[in-house]
């Protein structure tokens, strides 16, 4: 009877150790899933604050402060080296341009997926 008593025991023991031993295998797991999520939240804003920044870099303000600086080598361009190029009759938005098989044939219209190109001669 007594050594029914100790393996009875010794059975409930050993369940107890390996029940507390899978209870802090949780704890510990997710203590490690609480520093990993801490550790994602820290990389998401490092990485909206570099966001930032580089826009800010690429910002015209920033560019134009960058100029203005004594010690800066860039300068604006000067009037004299600006070419205006006049063109003697005024062209229409490529869109706007309506081409006349369009016009006369609508199964044309259907099949093509744009306008269609025409030469002009100068």
């Amino acid at each position: 009877m007594l050594i029914k008593f100790t393996k009875i025991i010794f059975i409930f023991t050993t369940l107890a150790v390996v029940y507390i031993n899978m209870q802090m295998k949780i704890i510990n797991l997710a203590y490690e899933g609480k520093d990993k999520e801490n550790v994602i939240r820290q990389l998401i804003e490092d990485n909206g604050n570099i966001t930032f920044d580089i826009l800010t870099l690429k910002s015209a303000n920033h560019i134009g402060i960058k100029m203005l600086r004594e010690d800066s080598e860039m300068k604006f361009v000067d009037p004299e080296n600006i070419v205006r190029i006049s063109t003697e009759e005024e062209t229409a938005p490529v869109g706007m341009m309506e081409t006349s098989d369009s016009k006369n044939n609508p199964l044309l219209s259907l099949l093509s997926f744009g306008t269609q190109a025409e030469a002009r001669q100068p």
